[in-house]
């Protein structure tokens, strides 16, 4: 794997991510325009528009608009449209469209 240059990480930058402060001066990431290709080991407090391809380590809090095929360690808040293919470590506190073939785990 080749080096990126510096002109090659700020287009990437300005291509894909939108970056803002909080208001302690510490940058956020605002919007994330391409692929994760890696873990993300903070929370995202926004929506995600394609897939999560692993286990979620926390709450989901939001609808899930197909299947859930990995575990989830929290509780789902929210509607699942799909098929919950692994297990829940908290609550389901919506529907579920499809069937659970995992187990839900009451905390």
């Amino acid at each position: 794997m080749s080096s990126l240059t510096d002109k090659e990480i700020l287009d990437f930058v300005r291509e894909n991510l939108t970056l803002d402060k909080d208001e302690n001066g510490s940058y956020k990431l605002k919007e994330i325009r391409c692929p994760v290709y890696g873990d993300v080991l903070n929370g995202i407090l926004g929506d995600v528009g394609g897939s999560i391809l692993g286990d979620v380590g926390g709450d989901v809090g939001g609808n899930v608009g197909r299947n859930v095929g990995g575990n989830v360690g929290g509780d789902v808040v929210g509607d699942v449209k799909g098929t919950v293919l692994g297990n829940v470590k908290g609550t389901v506190l919506g529907d579920v469209g499809g069937g659970v073939l995992g187990r839900v785990q009451e905390k």
